[in-house]
Parts: C-alpha cells; structure tokens; sequence
C-alpha cells in the first residue's frame, strides 16, 4: 500500500469517523436527554394537573357531608315534617340556602338534586325527587355504593370533554336507614380545566381513556395519532410516558373517575427550538471536519511531498547519475526526520560515489600492477638464470661447495618470488627448511648440525607459506649462533588422532623467564604486529602465530617452551577440527 493510502486511510480512521461518530453520540446524548427531560416534566405538569382536579372533587363531593350531619335536611328526608306547611318552612329557611351556599361556592355544578327514599316526604320542584325517577345509570350506581362512599362518573363517555355525576346516599340521624341518594352533575368545565392544566393546547391533545377497553368512538374522535401508538394505548401500557414513532404520550390513572387521562404531542412540535440548535451543530461538525481535515492535509502534504520526492529520486538512482538529493521543500540544516533521512541518503550517495570512483581507480591499479608483474616476471629469470650459470661454473671447476649453495639459494629464490598465492603443503615447507638449513650448515661447519624427522605423509597437509622458515630461523639466530659450542637443531613432525605437533627444538642458549613470559604474553594477546619491538626478536614468531590462527582455526596456536642454558622448542599444533587446548610440550 502506498503511503498515500495509507493516509488516506489514516484520515477516515482517526479523522473523520471519530468526528462522525462524536457528533453523532453528543446529537443523540443530548437529544436524548432533552427529551426525557421533557417528557418527564410534562409527566409532574400532568400530576399537578391531576392533583388540581382531586381537590376540586374534594370539594365537591364534601356537599354530601354538609348535608348529612345537617338536621333539617335528615329530618325532612326522614319525614319529620308531618305537614307541608312546617316542611316547605323547613326547606325555605333551612335547606334552601345550604343548597344555595353550596351551588355558590362550586359554580362546576350544573344540577343538584336529592332523590328520597320515603313516599311521606313532600317533594319540592326538581331539588327534592322521587327514587323512583332516577335513571337506569343512577340506579346501576346507587346499587353499587357502600356506605360511607360515593362515585363518580361520566355522564358522556364519548365525549370529548365529557360532564361528570356524583352519587352518594344520605342517612337518617343515627346512620340506620338510608333515606335519600344525593346527585350532583359536573359539567364539561371541570374536565376542561384539567385538560388546559394538563398542557392540552396548541398542537397536544388530550383526552380520556377507560380504563380497560378503548371504544372506536374515541379513535375516530382524535386525530394524528399512529396506529403503533393506539396499539400501546389500547394495550394497557401501565408506562407513565413514553415516546413513540416520534410521538410523546403522557399519561395518568385517574382513580376516582376509573380512566386515564393521556396527552399527546408531536417531538418536532416540541423540539422546534432544538431542531435549530440541531442544524447549528451538524454544521458545527461539518466546520470542526472541515477544519481538521485542512489541517490533517496540510502536515500530511508535508511529509508526503517530501518522501515522494526522495522516492522518486531513489528509483531514477544509478551508477551514471549519482546526484544528491535537493528539495525545495526542505530547508537548510532542517533537523527532523526526513531531513534526518534526506541528508543520510545524500551522504550515502556521496559515499557510493565514492566507491564506486574507488573501484575504478583500483581496476586501473590492477590493470597496472599486472603489467608491472608481468615485467617483473624478466627479472627473477634472470636472476635464476645467473645462479644456475654460477652453479655450472662451480661445477666445472670442481667447486662442490659453491655448487651446492647456489643450487640451494636457487630453490630458496624459487619458492620465495613464486606467484603461486600463500597456499602450500607441508612436505614444501620442510623441503625449503632443508634448503635453508644447508646454507646455515655451509656457513657455521660444526658448529651446526640438524635433523629432520617427519612421521606423516606431509604432501596431504595445507598450510601458509614460509610458516617454518622464521622458527627455523629463530632456532640459527637465537640458538647456534649465539654460542661458540655445537648446537643441534631438531625438526620433528608427529600426528595423531586429534592433532599435528610439528616442533622446532634446539640446545642453544635459551631465553630468559621474563623474555619468554613477555613473548608468550603476546602470542596469546594477538592484535597488531607493530606492537612487538623488533628487537625482542618476537615479530617472526608473532607473524607465524597469527598466520596459524587464520589458517587453521583460533585453537590452532604457536607454543613456546625455553628456559636458560637449556634450548628453546617452537611447537605448531595443528588441532583437527576440534577446540581442544594445549596443556604440556615434550620436545
């Protein structure tokens, strides 16, 4: 994936989701609570209604107390009065202005009537009735009144504020018969007010609900609700409010009159308010989208301009145009990351630049010290050439010594300036050592003697050129020559299953503890050779150490065993292929 999809798709993960999904969850937190908010104080608005309308009830309903613990009304109804004269005085100046007062202070009631049980009993106009004109509904509530208790119900069900009855009996003086059944109807008024405190205006209705059943009457009386919420309406949902379909419904158990009152409204009715505030905010969020996105571009375009630019350079790098890096979009010593990586990668190029001029000088190099090698090559010929001429000369003059020396310094000279690499065999080795010994041999006579003793076929074992030439060597120079007295020089070759000891013993002066623990001390440090002073006689044998090392492995080594008065012996031990150290020398 490209690194501008990538940020691209960074932008849609960590830009514009979050912003959405925020925006989206603080429009839904605050809707949400608003809402409820609402709802619920729509909830106590419909309470207090509710409230409101049981004090009145109160109110009303407490005229039948008045009338019962009145006399003149149980005396009439229980038929006292035994002429119409005392009863028509007794209802003018006692009862009349009960009823009166009572009318006054509660204007909702629309008829007060008492119906008496006792035919004795005048009845006067339509205030004082006979039981017998009471209506099928006054009848079915006065059978279903307990004592002490009355009802309340609709007149007019239906209806879209209906008017309401009272029924309540009345007892004679000592509560032991029932003389008479109080009848009070409410009109529409009271029904009104609670609608009107309930919040039923403008665009909310309200209206009531039996308890149990909901006619179709009622359905077809309000209009603008869905189906859905007629169907929790007439489920008997016992919520105290609920939201719906966009709809909000509050509703209230009203337990005197046995229904619900419930009030109804629209969300987008309500939320007009909100729904303005509602725009503010999408196009806050688009405007905090918009901005961050601007953002987000600007120090992406940035970083992605740049990293292109370094690309597309680095795809049209190679070896005829090596051209460092430049952008105008970078500024000088600018010190992030990609300047960072800018000024690395230029450094690379300068760098390969450099190699790259590097291996072409060293191909000319090459080109020429081959040409100069091959001149060389004339040299060493006639070099050869002119020892073999000295040696035939010897020879014809019956010169055996001088014969013998050119012929040995002649394969000296072979073996030194051949071109074959650093690689040779053993039995090579042991062949020059030979030929190096027979030169020291002419030169010291007696003083010199030496043996050779090799125990295994040495034209199987590889290793370094001239890696006994310098212990042998140290051996002539360090031992023989260094004392008047005949020193014997041994060189011995023995192998076994593990190793190959190849050893270098002589019987000459020695070399002193503190020498000798300085010179192992640096054959088993190792490092640079420039560090062993010439003088100590140590560079040839650090030399071949280290070479040994390189060749066969670093459990390879060179061991030293000397001592005053008592020779010194170079051993070479070669382990095959395992790490198995040295413990002791037996020369």
């Amino acid at each position: 994936m490209s690194i501008v999809r990538k940020i691209t798709l960074g932008y849609v993960i960590l830009i514009f989701i979050p912003v959405i999904v925020f925006g989206y969850y603080y429009y839904s937190q605050i809707y949400g609570n608003l809402t409820n908010q609402f709802v619920q104080s729509r909830q106590k608005i419909l309470e207090q209604a509710h409230a409101n309308m049981k004090m009145d009830l109160t109110r009303i309903d407490s005229i039948q107390r008045m009338l019962q613990y009145n006399p003149y009304v149980t005396d009439y109804l229980d038929g006292v009065y035994e002429s119409d004269l005392d009863s028509i005085y007794a209802y003018n100046r006692y009862i009349s202005p009960i009823i009166t007062q009572s009318l006054f202070i509660n204007p909702d009631i629309g008829s007060f009537k008492i119906y008496k049980t006792k035919q004795r009993v005048l009845p006067i106009t339509d205030r004082f009735l006979d039981i017998a004109s009471l209506d099928s509904r006054g009848q079915e509530a006065a059978r279903t009144l307990k004592p002490g208790q009355g009802i309340w119900m609709l007149s007019d069900p239906g209806a879209a504020a209906p008017s309401l009855m009272f029924y309540q009996n009345l007892y004679n003086s000592n509560f032991t018969e029932k003389i008479g059944l109080l009848e009070l109807h409410v009109g529409s008024g009271l029904i009104r007010k609670l609608y009107e405190a309930a919040g039923g205006r403008d665009n909310w209705q309200t209206f009531l609900l039996p308890k149990q059943e909901v006619p179709p009457s009622v359905e077809s009386a309000v209009e603008g609700i869905d189906k859905t919420t007629w169907k929790l309406l007439r489920s008997n949902d016992s919520r105290p409010y609920f939201i719906n379909n966009k709809t909000i419904v509050n509703q209230l158990y009203i337990e005197e009159l046995g229904v619900r009152v419930v009030v109804t409204g629209k969300v987008d009715d309500v939320f007009r308010t909100i729904k303005r505030k509602e725009i503010i905010l999408v196009f806050t969020i688009i405007a905090f989208l918009a901005a961050l996105s601007f953002v987000y571009y600007a120090l992406a375009s940035t970083i992605t301009k740049r990293i292109l630019l370094l690309a597309r350079h680095m795809r049209n790098l190679d070896d005829d145009n090596m051209k460092q890096f430049i952008s105008k979009h970078d500024k000088p010593n600018r010190q992030d990351e990609i300047g960072f990586l800018t000024s690395t990668y230029n450094s690379m190029i300068r760098r390969m630049d450099e190699l790259i001029n590097n291996v072409h000088r060293s191909e000319l190099r090459n080109k020429e010290a081959a040409y100069k090698v091959l001149q060389a090559q004339i040299k060493p010929h006639f070099l050869y050439n002119t020892l073999e001429t000295i040696r035939m000369l010897a020879e014809s003059n019956n010169d055996k010594e001088v014969a013998d020396i050119s012929f040995w310094f002649g394969k000296l000279m072979r073996y030194s300036l051949s071109p074959e690499g650093d690689r040779t065999v053993l039995a090579r080795e042991i062949e020059t050592v030979i030929f190096y010994l027979n030169i020291h041999k002419m030169r010291l006579q007696d003083r010199m003697t030496y043996e050779v003793d090799a125990a295994m076929d040495a034209e199987q074992l590889a290793c370094p050129r001239f890696m006994l030439q310098p212990l042998v060597e140290n051996s002539i120079v360090h031992g023989a020559s260094a004392v008047l007295r005949p020193v014997h020089i041994k060189l011995q070759v023995r192998e076994t299953e593990d190793e190959i000891r190849i050893s270098i013993a002589d019987n000459g002066t020695g070399i002193q503890e503190d020498k000798l623990m300085a010179i192992r001390s640096r054959l088993s440090r190792g490092g640079d050779s420039r560090a062993v002073e010439e003088n100590e006689g140590g560079v040839g044998l650090f030399n071949v150490s280290e070479r040994i090392k390189s060749f066969f492995g670093g459990s390879s080594q060179l061991v030293i065993d000397s001592g005053p008065d008592r020779g010194t012996c170079l051993t070479i031990i070669i382990i095959k292929g395992g790490q198995a150290g040295y413990e002791s020398i037996d020369c």
